[in-house]
């Protein structure tokens, strides 16, 4: 394959990048850079991650971002979009369907449920309620979706989910017995969405429970009954988002706990492992329990000591005020 194979794809797909090299030169599959495969091109995250000693000039072809500096390498395509770059060019080029049922062994389908062109489901899959399923979308195996849900095209549902079933509510009486609320939504996910291995997916108590077009929750993750996930929000495993959460478009949570009813607003970015106990305005980077703002910590005084040398003293012997060696 040619460089100019790449170029052309990339242009196809929008993607904006500058090339330098030689587009008429050969590539010959794909590798990374710390296992880098002569002949490949590969893809160069920052500069830190180039390997000690290694030499660029080897490298067939280097997906680099905006402010990598790719040295010597021959032929170089800088994009602020290298990682999606990379791998795009790998799935097209070099991505193979499997070869599967429509339907595999032990599933279930009640009479209800309503597929579209193209479907595939895996092995031990139980669908049973008011489930429309849209074209395209890939459900594998051990997974079960009941009640009234919809799911949109081109989705990826991985083993072991768990969509529709009652979430966690109750009510109780004044000696503390408890009765489970009896859920009356359901859940309508949207187009190109992500639902991880083991991840559960309660229906609203009233309302349904939503998952717009494009997010993508990561494996282990819980979304509980009447939460509504943003258009292309990603919460990276383990995330839960309790009871009525709203997390906005484009937010990002990383390992995240929300507390029930809160707001996570657009573009927002909530820390590895935080706790989110009120609303994360649009924008803003949490992190910790309870998360808070982020704000870079100053440089502690012995920092600076180590850093400058020990503070300076007056004429009379006494030091600074503004740095104290204690």
């Amino acid at each position: 394959m040619k460089i100019c194979e790449i170029l052309l794809f990339l242009e196809g797909e929008g993607i904006p990048f500058a090339f330098s090299g030689d587009a008429g030169a050969a590539v010959e599959g794909f590798s990374s850079l710390a296992r880098y495969k002569p002949g490949s091109f590969t893809w160069i995250k920052g500069q830190g991650n180039i390997p000690e000693g290694f030499g660029l000039s080897q490298i067939a072809l280097a997906f680099v971002s905006e402010d990598v500096d790719a040295g010597a390498a021959p032929n170089i395509i800088r994009t602020a979009q290298s990682k999606r770059a990379f791998f795009s060019s790998i799935e097209h080029f070099y991505a193979r369907e499997e070869a599967r049922p429509a339907v595999g062994q032990s599933t279930y389908i009640s009479p209800e449920v309503k597929l579209g062109k193209d479907v595939r489901i895996g092995h031990n899959c139980t669908l049973d309620g008011d489930i429309t399923i849209g074209d395209g979308t890939v459900i594998w195996n051990n997974v079960v979706i009941v009640g009234r849900v919809h799911i949109g095209r081109d989705c990826d549902i991985h083993s072991g989910a768990v969509i529709g079933h009652d979430g966690y509510a109750y009510t109780e009486d004044s000696a503390h017995k408890k009765t489970m609320v009896r859920h009356f939504g359901g859940v309508d996910i949207g187009d190109r969405v992500l639902i991880g291995a083991n991840v559960c997916i309660s229906r609203g108590t009233i309302d349904d429970t939503v998952l717009e077009s494009g997010a993508k929750v990561d494996a282990l993750g819980h979304i509980a009954h009447n939460c509504w996930i943003g258009e292309d929000a990603a919460m990276a495993a383990p995330c839960r988002a309790n009871g009525s959460v709203h997390i906005g478009k484009n937010s990002y949570l990383a390992g995240a706990i929300v507390r029930n009813q809160c707001i996570i607003g657009e573009d927002a970015f909530v820390g590895l492992g935080a706790v989110v106990v009120k609303d994360v305005p649009p924008g803003e980077t949490v992190a910790g329990n309870p998360a808070k703002p982020f704000l870079k910590r100053p440089a502690s005084a012995q920092n600076i000591i180590r850093e400058c040398g020990p503070p300076s003293t007056l004429p009379d012997g006494e030091p600074h005020r503004g740095i104290s060696s204690s």
